[in-house]
């Protein structure tokens, strides 16, 4: 029997433990551990699968890159494979946990150092271990008036996992891959390579301008594995001046009405009238919302057990919407009056008194309202709403995305909805609306302990996936169990295109085989 938890598929007990004690004469004991109580927080899976899966080998805690460099020729001598961790940013996407059997996970938690923030420009450069709620604090200590661009939840999350994952908050930078700049990255060989204009000793422009000459390489460290990145510069917003900032909700009272929401919606968002990335929140997730900040409710209850629950109760239950629309404008007091205008008219125009629109001021201080102010602001979060709703621990996320267009998204929500019930769960959805694209998370809640509640929820999210897919609905996030299956679904020219870059950068397929769907085993 083993001494170990899991062994790298192929790898001898006695290699893998030759190994084990390379890393401990570099980094100390203390930071490479391989114990039960040390992996079990990278054990913690909320997807539809059994325990023991993917189990990870052993942990490692570097806090430089010149370790992470003696950590890949450790890993490139012995073909052990490493799947890197940031910290936070796969919440709903299989969390820390490996593609595959026996992987080591390199945790990048300790590279804790905010290098830089310009305050001038509107812009830093942090380690992978800083987490937006560090970052915030950094920036409220040094009394530097910047606004970040939050994930929703936020705390422990790394700002550069986030990043590289290519998620996104609800601020004018929600893109916030689109806005990073400049990366340090250790490759597989355990060469360190600066990317856009890092490569300019003593350059004063690696967070500013994005490109560098030649080929535009950054892409190729986002949900994928062909580096391990160290250090990440992003754009940070500047604030509006006071009274320059109105979120706003608007409640419909039907779900059928989402095309309609979204022709109007489109108009000001093009516009730049409405310069956020807008949520547009079903009635699932908005009770869910309700219910984990404490809102007070007519009746409204905990999600306890499996079945649907109809639309109409939810809405009577929590005093939500069908379809709840959240946005704000920004810019000047006078900029912010004008365009609201523009925004209240728009939606009255469309709908007349069938809406509810609520402001600050109608809100009245509502926890859910300050919840959604805060994102559109990048304020730090807690925890996902959604995980007090159902118990059992089980969470999978499906991110496809929609072209903006009212009928395309009108027919995802339905073809959505209709899967989702059929499997016997609730449709807990948000759209959110960025230049030309909607992305749609459908979050599929489970109870875990109960194995034909997993059955149901592997199949519900494999149907989804199978049926976007045939429409043309490409899903854009998935997690470590269905990462193979969804890149299979772009064609076999984009995998073979990843396997050659793959062979040509870690020929040794030791960093993170699997990711994206992405391997040379």
């Amino acid at each position: 029997m083993s001494s170990f938890i899991a062994l790298p598929q192929g790898l001898k007990e006695e290699t893998f433990a030759k190994a084990i004690q390379e890393f401990r004469s570099l980094l100390g004991e203390n930071r490479v551990r391989s114990d039960q109580a040390s992996l079990q927080p990278y054990m913690r899976n909320t997807i539809a699968e059994v325990a023991d899966v993917r189990k990870p080998s052993a942990v490692i805690y570097p806090a430089a890159p010149k370790e992470i460099q003696g950590i890949v020729g450790i890993a490139n001598k012995h073909k052990i494979p490493l799947w890197t961790c940031y910290g936070g940013e796969n919440e709903g996407y299989g969390s820390a946990v490996p593609a595959t059997n026996g992987q080591i996970i390199l945790d990048l938690k300790n590279m804790k150092k905010v290098i830089e923030v310009d305050q001038e420009l509107g812009y830093c450069l942090v380690e992978p271990g800083v987490t937006y709620d560090e970052l915030q604090q950094h920036l409220k200590k040094n009394n530097i008036n910047l606004w970040l661009d939050t994930p929703a939840p936020s705390t422990g999350v790394s700002v550069v996992g986030n990043i590289l994952e290519r998620g996104s908050g609800y601020t004018p930078y929600s893109e916030d891959f689109l806005f990073s700049c400049g990366m340090e990255v250790v490759l597989a060989n355990g060469s360190l390579l600066r990317t856009g204009m890092g490569g300019i000793p003593n350059s004063t422009s690696w967070q500013v301008f994005k490109w560098g000459f030649g080929p535009y390489v950054d892409g190729l460290f986002s949900q994928g594995n062909n580096g391990i990145v160290t250090k990440l510069g992003t754009w940070l917003m500047g604030p509006p001046p006071p009274g320059g900032y109105m979120p706003f909700c608007i409640k419909f009272p039907r779900k059928e009405m989402i095309a309609d929401i979204i022709k109007p919606l489109m108009f000001l968002r093009q516009a730049q009238i409405v310069p956020n990335a807008c949520a547009l929140v079903n009635a699932g997730w908005e009770a869910a919302t309700c219910f984990a900040n404490n809102r007070k409710n007519n009746g409204g209850f905990l999600k306890k057990g499996p079945g649907v629950i109809p639309t109409k109760q939810l809405m009577d239950s929590y005093d939500v919407g069908a379809w709840n629309l959240y946005g704000a404008v920004y810019g000047s007091p006078e900029q912010v009056a004008l365009n609201w205008m523009y925004v209240s008219g728009t939606f009255k125009a469309a709908f007349g008194d069938k809406i509810r629109i609520i402001t600050e001021k109608e809100a009245k201080n509502d926890p859910v309202f300050e919840y959604r102010k805060q994102l559109m602001m990048g304020g730090i979060t807690q925890q996902s709403p959604l995980d007090r709703w159902r118990s059992g621990g089980g969470s999978m996320k499906f991110s496809p995305t929609a072209a903006a267009r009212p009928a395309e998204c009108y027919q995802q929500a339905k073809i959505a909805s209709e899967i989702v019930n059929k499997h016997g769960f609730d449709y807990l959805s948000e759209f959110s609306f960025f230049w030309y694209d909607a992305r749609h998370v459908v979050d599929l809640r489970f109870d875990r302990t109960q194995p034909d509640e997993m059955k149901r929820a592997y199949k519900c999210y494999e149907e989804l996936m199978n049926v976007f897919s045939k429409h043309g609905w490409a899903i854009s996030r998935t997690n470590s169990g269905f990462m193979d299956k969804v890149a299979e679904s772009y064609g076999p020219a984009m995998r073979r295109l990843n396997r050659t870059i793959k062979k040509a950068l870690d020929p040794n397929n030791i960093l993170a085989p699997g990711k994206s769907g992405i391997s040379l085993g």
